[in-house]
């Protein structure tokens, strides 16, 4: 019987109750894959698909590369992309000779204008798919896609310049995992428990991410302590351990800050606040994207955290289906509210799960010096966030100004808060 598209649909519909069941759910997805790849050899007729290697149970394997801005033992931005991809494998190649739908690699330390070099050096290699993890990527991951039609791309963080842009490039999307949310949460944290009212950020760059993120985090400080205000001290950098510590220090010693939070890709500014502590002075401060708790034991509150995994095998598990079926629509066409650009957030979290399994989290328990009704409040508010009910940028939102951005009970869009270039009320130094 020949393999239509619902039989493929199926296998997509057959790994999302997988990954909710865990690794025996994904099991029986792999092996529905193997009999309806069985049914539809004759026809999967593009070469690079004929001419893949093959378990010992005839299964086609994709190979999957990966570019890194950074290094993987960063503990920030770049590791957990490693993880995410260490979780793809894990799930899509249990039995590297049976069951085993992907190959996967990657490069490290990419600098931004030689991405170009290294993804051809990828596709020369014979990758089938390419998953770049830097905003500074975009242009040449869509560069390689008009180039290889026949491969599949994938670049974090950026986004479609519009709808032309977006129909020419089929095997290109864009994907991001925001943490606004979570920063919110942290914010909550951070609110109750400084002293001084005094909050430091050190941020890479104060570009719409970043902002959106310490917009965030100061609506749940000051929803909290609405005397909280907020410096910040951009580095021009997202790997500069050196310069977190300096502009850490500063933001305590100049500035009189008592938590420190960071878009920086090094435990450095929780390390800081850790010698702090050491010394006898209480500085708080966050893990990012990573836990980063073994960094400040004491001085560690709790941080956001980012799980790639789960959205890494849904886009790598339609583009393998795709590849091997020559039905793109099963790429092309999710998700269904912007196909080829996916955004996920706290709100694609499993509300019963533990915050490591979700794709986007705080790390719990909070810190024990944290006061009860602290952790019950911020609880609340994951729960609601989790469920929909509760977004931070729900109206009234002031900038820094005071001019309305949101009104009253509305929320922003997705290109609202992707494109956020405005600061929220609260900020004391900003960089000019």
């Amino acid at each position: 019987m020949a393999t239509n598209r619902r039989d493929w649909l199926k296998i997509v519909a057959s790994f999302v109750v997988g990954a909710v069941l865990g690794s025996g759910g994904t099991y029986l997805a792999l092996q529905s894959i193997k009999s309806t790849v069985e049914r539809s050899t004759a026809s999967a007729t593009t070469t690079n698909v004929r001419e893949a290697a093959r378990t010992t149970t005839g299964l086609p394997k994709m190979k999957i590369h990966f570019i890194y801005v950074g290094p993987i033992g960063d503990y920030g931005w770049t590791y957990a992309h490693e993880m995410g991809r260490r979780y793809l494998e894990k799930k899509l190649c249990p039995n590297p000779n049976k069951l085993c739908i992907v190959e996967t690699a990657y490069t490290e330390n990419v600098p931004e204008d030689q991405a170009y070099v290294y993804i051809k050096r990828a596709v020369s290699d014979g990758a089938h798919m390419v998953f770049t993890t830097s905003y500074g990527f975009m242009d040449a991951t869509k560069k390689a896609a008009r180039e290889y039609p026949d491969r599949f791309f994938a670049h974090c963080s950026g986004f479609f310049k519009d709808q032309d842009e977006w129909a020419a490039l089929p095997n290109f999307a864009e994907y991001f995992i925001d943490l606004y949310e979570a920063y919110y949460l942290n914010g909550i944290v951070a609110g109750k428990m400084t002293k001084t009212n005094k909050l430091g950020y050190v941020a890479a760059f104060l570009i719409p991410e970043v902002i959106r993120h310490m917009n965030a985090f100061l609506i749940g400080a000051r929803e909290v302590n609405p005397k909280v205000t907020m410096d910040v001290i951009q580095l021009g950098s997202w790997y500069n351990p050196q310069g977190a510590k300096k502009a850490a220090i500063t933001l305590v010693e100049s500035n009189g800050a008592d938590v420190l939070a960071f878009t920086e890709d090094s435990p450095t500014v929780l390390q800081t606040a850790e010698d702090y502590q050491k010394q006898g002075r209480t500085v708080w401060s966050f893990s990012h994207y990573s836990d980063m708790s073994q960094y400040g034991p004491k001085a560690h509150l709790t941080g956001q955290i980012v799980n790639w995994g789960p959205l890494y095998v849904e886009m790598a598990i339609r583009a393998y289906l795709a590849w091997v079926s020559g039905e793109m629509s099963i790429w092309s066409e999710w998700p269904p509210e912007r196909p080829r650009d996916y955004w996920w957030s706290m709100k694609n979290s499993y509300t019963y799960y533990d915050y490591r399994r979700n794709p986007a989290d705080i790390i719990l328990p909070l810190n024990s010096a944290v006061p009860d009704d602290v952790k019950t409040y911020v609880e609340q508010k994951r729960k609601e966030i989790i469920e929909g009910v509760w977004d931070p940028f729900t109206g009234p939102v002031r900038d820094i100004k005071g001019v309305v951005r949101v009104p009253d009970r509305k929320r922003l869009s997705k290109d609202e808060l992707y494109n956020m270039d405005w600061f929220v009320e609260g900020y004391g130094q900003l960089p000019t």
